[in-house]
């Protein structure tokens, strides 16, 4: 079923959220809270030693037949999307022979080895196919501040601020940080209003459906792709909530 747009308005009568979601989309969990079990770790673990490792090597670092499954290109490329992608896409692809050959649940157990590998660490409660979208892939400390790549959909906290021609930016903002397509909660935009200004100036771009006018100077917290080039930092917004009626906080 195609991706819709719905528009979600907070408790704040001057906060508005508009979020891509999926019909039926489950609450996000945290996946450093365990998603999986160890007992799904050891099926996985053998499954790969009789399918995979052909392709990707024992130690997962992968070879001239297939790609490294760990790592920070690993998790670059799938950070920020939720396991029921990860699962597709091995469901989807693998073995390359015969694809979507394998029950449900082994090509689950070799998900959990694969998120093993790679630190995530076991819980108590198995993951199955019917809690995948609950969990996405990011780092322990989500947003932790490094260089980000064009067209990452990330998050700043910053000042909305009129410009020249109907523009409109975000000033004297956070760092960008990765974010996720989850919609935000009550306790992540209160994170956002106790995070100090700083220093940089982003360019939003596509803002105007939000109605900016009625959040001139107000604190806010933008979500969108991130493009960065000499004097032209934008973000495409996707994401446009008030944490803080005054920006001098």
């Amino acid at each position: 079923m195609p991706t819709r747009l719905s528009i979600v308005v907070l408790a704040s009568p001057t906060s508005v959220l508009t979020w891509q979601t999926r019909p039926g989309m489950a609450q996000s969990q945290n996946i450093w809270d365990g998603a999986f079990t160890a007992a799904q770790v050891e099926r996985g673990h053998q499954r790969f030693t009789n399918v995979c490792r052909r392709c990707h090597n024992d130690d997962l670092n992968g070879s001239e037949r297939g790609p490294a499954l760990r790592g920070a290109k690993f998790l670059s490329d799938w950070e920020t999307q939720d396991l029921g992608r990860l699962f597709a896409k091995i469901k989807d692809s693998m073995p390359p022979d015969s694809p979507s050959s394998l029950p449900d649940e082994e090509y689950v157990d070799v998900l959990t080895y694969i998120l093993q590998a790679n630190s995530f660490p076991a819980g108590k409660e198995p993951l199955t196919t019917a809690r995948l979208e609950s969990f996405a892939i990011v780092g322990k400390t989500p947003g932790a501040s490094r260089d980000l790549p064009n067209f990452r959909l990330v998050q700043v906290v910053g000042c909305l601020t009129p410009g020249a021609d109907n523009t409109w930016s975000l000033t004297h903002t956070t760092a960008p940080v990765v974010s996720t397509d989850q919609p935000s909660t009550p306790a992540s935009l209160k994170d956002a209003a106790a995070q100090p200004l700083g220093s940089q100036a982003f360019r939003l771009i596509g803002v105007n459906s939000f109605q900016p006018e009625a959040h001139k100077g107000q604190k806010m917290q933008a979500r969108g792709l991130l493009y960065r080039a000499p004097n032209k930092d934008r973000i495409n917004v996707v994401s446009l909530e008030v944490v803080d009626s005054n920006c001098l906080n």
